[in-house]
């Protein structure tokens, strides 16, 4: 393990698809942090990081990954008592004076009475994110001058079933008039910027790909990058669950299926506005799928041509 520096950054979640990024962002600009992980082996890297071994449920453990930080970072947690988990999260951070940037699955509107038909209009819809809303709004009317991150559709879902790609089969269900997607390298970006500038607004802020794709078209882009066929297979049922059963288990596995399911009955448009705020946040244009898609490619050694 490389030597770390103290830092008043804790990073909750830094082994998932968007911890991992948000430490990224934060290692690419020289910023040390802290983090609370179970497994330190499931760290991409430990460079800049003070780890602590620990899990959300022990409060003794949270109690001590925060002394001394000024901000957290906190993701939705594909846990069964993730609301419990998140709970404990605020009420720490709460305790502390420590303030909290969040990232998942939130619903705002200037309205507060819109923002209340959409959270039981999305619970109605997809039952087993009415823990992931809930969680949302408890940050988002917490004492912690909350940032709330609220990605669309992640480019990195494909990462995780890149094998399957290879294969010759692109599974993720889209419906036929799109779905935005968003490359989590953006969001991590975003979140260390609010991460290191205490005088970021608290508020909650969508962030979004430049663009909405369909399958088909995500099928094509893989099959460029690649160098071999790819067919979208997003109908397909079986397909679809043989490659999410062999990739991932338990609550995640179910949530994961769940969301996938839905994503066949319901376009989600581009929105120029939110588009906007991203870029605005990211200060350059949002990552495009077909830039994501080639630099996956390159990380894994798997483009058209190259060796491996």
């Amino acid at each position: 393990m490389s030597p770390t520096t103290s830092s008043d950054i804790l990073v909750l979640g830094g082994t998932g698809l968007m911890g991992r990024e948000v430490l990224a962002a934060l290692r690419r600009r020289g910023a040390p942090a802290r983090v609370l992980v179970r497994d330190p082996a499931r760290l991409a890297s430990t460079d800049g990081l003070d780890v602590r071994v620990g899990d959300l449920r022990d409060p003794a453990a949270l109690r001590d990954a925060l002394e001394g930080i000024r901000v957290v970072f906190h993701i939705s947690p594909h846990e069964t008592d993730e609301v419990a988990l998140t709970a404990s999260v605020v009420e720490a951070c709460e305790a502390t004076g420590a303030r909290l940037v969040f990232a998942g699955v939130a619903v705002a509107a200037a309205n507060p009475v819109v923002a209340w038909l959409m959270r039981r209009y999305f619970a109605h819809v997809l039952p087993r994110y009415r823990g992931k809303i809930s969680i949302a709004r408890m940050v988002q009317s917490s004492r912690t001058r909350p940032v709330v991150l609220a990605p669309t559709n992640f480019m990195q879902n494909d990462e995780v079933l890149l094998d399957v790609i290879r294969a010759g089969d692109f599974v993720h269900p889209m419906h036929p008039k799109g779905l935005n997607r968003v490359d989590l390298r953006d969001l991590g970006d975003i979140a260390a910027t609010a991460l290191l500038d205490p005088d970021f607004p608290a508020g909650s802020y969508p962030v979004v790909g430049p663009r909405s794709l369909t399958g088909e078209e995500c099928a094509r882009t893989w099959a460029d990058v690649l160098g071999v066929p790819v067919r979208y297979a997003g109908d397909d049922d079986t397909a679809l669950e043989t490659a999410l059963r062999a990739h991932l288990e338990g609550h995640r596995l179910d949530d994961w299926l769940a969301s996938f399911r839905l994503l066949r009955r319901f376009a989600v448009p581009t929105s120029a506005k939110e588009l906007a705020v991203t870029e605005r946040l990211l200060g350059r244009p949002a990552t495009s799928f077909a830039a994501f898609a080639e630099r996956v490619a390159t990380e894994h050694g798997v483009r058209a041509g190259a060796s491996g």
